[in-house]
């Protein structure tokens, strides 16, 4: 094998590994949740989940609909002072037509003696969700 060969071999593995490097990004920025309202161009969409207390997750999600009400789920994970410590809870509410809504979700305090430290949404749905 050339000098050339063995080159362009080496170029295409670095590209293929910056695509993949790419691809992983893009996966990792696109966790906005959106409920897409069936038979509409609405949406209700997770703005943000924040810790309370260390008692509860506050889940705030917006619907951009001015006519829809949506009763929507929203799954969360908490991860307690360590990554390997993680809990699942979900919490629901009817988010109302053009407006924010928050949804509180009681949580343990601890979790095999571990305090909460983040919380991520993993998922929203509803029965008017597509």
């Amino acid at each position: 094998m050339g000098y050339n060969t063995a080159f362009c071999e080496m170029k295409l593995i670095y590209r293929i590994s910056f695509l993949v490097f790419l691809l992983c990004c893009i996966i990792n920025a696109s966790d906005a949740q959106v409920c897409k309202i069936s038979s509409s161009n609405d949406n209700v969409e997770v703005f943000s989940a924040t810790i309370v207390n260390g008692s509860s997750v506050s889940v705030t999600v917006g619907n951009d609909s001015q006519d829809i009400s949506a009763n929507v789920t929203v799954e969360v994970i908490v991860t307690y002072e360590s990554s390997n410590y993680t809990k699942t809870y979900t919490g629901k509410k009817v988010a109302r037509p053009n407006t924010e809504t928050v949804i509180e979700i009681p949580i343990a305090t601890t979790y095999y003696e571990r305090k909460p430290t983040s919380v991520k949404v993993t998922n929203i749905s509803g029965t008017k969700c597509q």
